[in-house]
Order: C-alpha cells, then sequence, then structure tokens
C-alpha cells in the first residue's frame, strides 16, 4: 500500500533517515496549524485547554502502547522520561545500573550522573540480540538497582527480546527501564507483555511527532514510590480549576501525571503530537513494520558486492533500522549529494524508512550505491 500521499513531498529529495527525525503527516501538520491559530487570536483560548491538549496525547500514547493513560506522563524527550527513575529512587552508595556499551546519551548520561553519589554504572556489551539475556543476568549482583536498556540499538539496529529481560529483572529484583524511542511508532510494542518498570520513549521520530516531544510511562506501584523531583502544579489536584487556584494543594494524583514536563499544554506540540499517534494508531505499528521490512529486504537483495547487510540473521533481533557495511565517507557523501539522506554511523550507512517511503526511494537508493 502507498501511504506516500499522507505526508508532503521533500522536494526531490529522498529520505531515508526516520532513525533521526520522522517526517509529519499532513494530518499532523494541519493540527499544529489549527493550535496557531490560538496563540494568534488568544481570545479563543480557554482553561481547560491547558489539560485538554495533554491528555489527547497522552490517551493517543497509551492506546498505542497497551497501557493506561493514566499512567503515561508528558515528557519533552526521552531523557527527561529516564530522568523520573534517576531521580526518584532513593540511591545508596555502591548501588549498580547496568547498561549496554555504547548506548545512545539520553540512555547513558543520567545514569552516569549517578556517579558523584557513589552508584556503580556497569557497561556490557549486548550487540549480540541472542547473548544479551545471559550477560545481563551474569551482569546482575546483589547491588544491583537497575537494567536500562535501549529496545532498538541507534547504531546497529539491533532489537532486543525484552521479554526474557523483563522476566529475569522481575525474578532478580530489579528495575527494569526501556528507551523506546527507535522503535515506538514503527514496531508493535505492549506494556502489558513485557515485565518493565519504566518506558522512554522521544516522539520525533518513529512516532512522527514534533521535536521536543516524548513520554514515559511508568508502572503504577513504581510511581507511588518515586521521588517527584519537578513540581509542576498543573499535575496538582484542583488544579484544572483557574477559579479556584488559591485552594490547591501540593497533592499529586494517581499515576504518572504528576511526572509531566512543566506547561504540558504546548498547544504546538501536543496538537501535531496527538495528530502523529492517532495516524499511526489508523495504520498500525504492524503495518508499518511490514512496510519497512519489504523496503529493506529490496535493499539487501540488491546491494553492490562490495557491501553487506549487518543486521542480525535471526530477524527476533532485526529493526527497523538497517546498517550497510562496506561503504566509506566517499560512499556517504555521494549519496548526498545525490540529495539521498540517511545517516552514518560508526562507519555504517544507516538506512530508517516509514511510510512515507516506496520502493522508488530504495531503487534510487540502489542506483547510487551502485
Amino acid at each position: 500500500m502507498n501511504y506516500s500521499d499522507d505526508f508532503y513531498d521533500f522536494g526531490g529529495a529522498t529520505y531515508l533517515n526516520c532513525a533521526f527525525h520522522g517526517a509529519m503527516p499532513r494530518v499532523a501538520v494541519a493540527a499544529v496549524e489549527q493550535a496557531l491559530e490560538l496563540k494568534k487570536t488568544p481570545h479563543l483560548i480557554r482553561d481547560e485547554y491547558h489539560f485538554s491538549f495533554p491528555d489527547a496525547y497522552r490517551e493517543a500514547v497509551a492506546e498505542l502502547i497497551g497501557a493506561e493513560a493514566r499512567d503515561v506522563a508528558v515528557a519533552n524527550s526521552a531523557t527527561q522520561g529516564t530522568m523520573i527513575l534517576v531521580g526518584g529512587l532513593d540511591w545508596r552508595r555502591g548501588d549498580e545500573v547496568i547498561l549496554p556499551s555504547g548506548e545512545f546519551p539520553s540512555n547513558l548520561f543520567p545514569w552516569r550522573s549517578l556517579a558523584e553519589r557513589g552508584v556503580v554504572v556497569k557497561e556490557i556489551d549486548l550487540s549480540e540480540g541472542a547473548r544479551a539475556l545471559e550477560r545481563i543476568d551474569a551482569a546482575i549482583t546483589a547491588r544491583t538497582r537497575v537494567v536500562s536498556v535501549s529496545w532498538v540499538h541507534y547504531s546497529s539496529g539491533v532489537r532486543l527480546d525484552l521479554g526474557p529481560i523483563g522476566d529475569l529483572c522481575r525474578e532478580r529484583g530489579v528495575l527494569f527501564s526501556v528507551d523506546a524511542s527507535q522503535g515506538i511508532g514503527g514496531l508493535p510494542f505492549d506494556v502489558r507483555e513485557i515485565q518493565v518498570d519504566l518506558v522512554a520513549c522521544a516522539g520525533y521520530k518513529w512516532m512522527l511527532g514534533p521535536y521536543g516531544v516524548g513520554f514515559a510511562w511508568v508502572e503504577p506501584s513504581l510511581s507511588e514510590r518515586l521521588a517527584v523531583t519537578n513540581v509542576n502544579w498543573f499535575s496538582l489536584e484542583g488544579a484544572r480549576d483557574f477559579s479556584r487556584l488559591s485552594e490547591c494543594e501540593l497533592v499529586y494524583p494517581p499515576g504518572a501525571r504528576r511526572f509531566d514536563l512543566n506547561e504540558p499544554g504546548n498547544f504546538f506540540n501536543m496538537a501535531g503530537a496527538a495528530a502523529s499517534a492517532h495516524y499511526l494508531l489508523e495504520i498500525g505499528p504492524a503495518a508499518v513494520e511490514a512496510h519497512a521490512q519489504t523496503l529493506l529486504a529490496r535493499v539487501v537483495e540488491n546491494l553492490p558486492e562490495a557491501m553487506h547487510s549487518l543486521a542480525d540473521p535471526d530477524p527476533t533481533y532485526r529493526s527497523n533500522i538497517l546498517c550497510i557495511g562496506g561503504s566509506d565517507e566517499a560512499t556517504f557523501n555521494r549519496l548526498l549529494t545525490a540529495r539521498i539522506h540517511l545517516s552514518r554511523r560508526e562507519g555504517a550507512l544507516r538506512i530508517s524508512p516509514h511510510l512515507y517511503n516506496t520502493d522508488a526511494d530504495i531503487d534510487r537508493l540502489l542506483e547510487v550505491l551502485r
């Protein structure tokens, strides 16, 4: 099926770089334009809009990941989502956190910041999806508090099998945190099927939202245990009645809304993010994955002899990111000159298509590679 009409064209360029930024669909751009009218003519802004805009996004995200809306916090990034756990736990000197080596900064530096409190960050090689479970198992000790991984690795495209890892962490009494920025929206994901405690996600990649939007899902019982390190008065009980704010108390509602970013009713971002999430719900992440995998298979089957796929031979550990070895910087520059946009990560070409891409885009890529 051709979904490209749901998006704006790229002015003659071929864009295969969703792992960098996803393109917003037309419906999301229209929603942002409508929200812009509120700031052009602010007499149209109603008190309830400060809550209805983030709640619309929260509800769409919840449906997308099989969650309850009350357990979704509106964030501006995956980093902010991860910081809910980093800042909220009662850390003790000697506690341990396990991370994959070579992690993306959003799931690296928040944890490294705990070093000044005596927390030990252990980085282990999880580049082989099939061996990830045994390596995590071997790394966990009695002092391990958290295992935090990226579901899909940004520079290799390796997708971890989260189910067994979550089961292991629950069995060992360890919290399990997942940065799902390179997966949700492009791959099916359901928190009801995984023993996970926190999911952080940037919304501007596979979720096709504006930059500066994301979310965190927090396991319900964990929300009650974590300290709130950023007070957002919009999240307090009674905040929705602007006529009685003097009666508002520092009382948080049940669930994760207490962790919302400040001023969550950002009309432009929330309108676009909610519209994109609803668009993906209509299509379905499974259809996105099938579309992307068809395009990536076309790449692999027709690569020049000097190049090769770096994808895991087991489909369990593949994602919608395909890395190609056997190229050099000159090849990457040649692609840019031809207005074919992808990324170069760790010496490999990184290809990441979404619904807006077509067979013609892949054929154009292959033509230049040859």
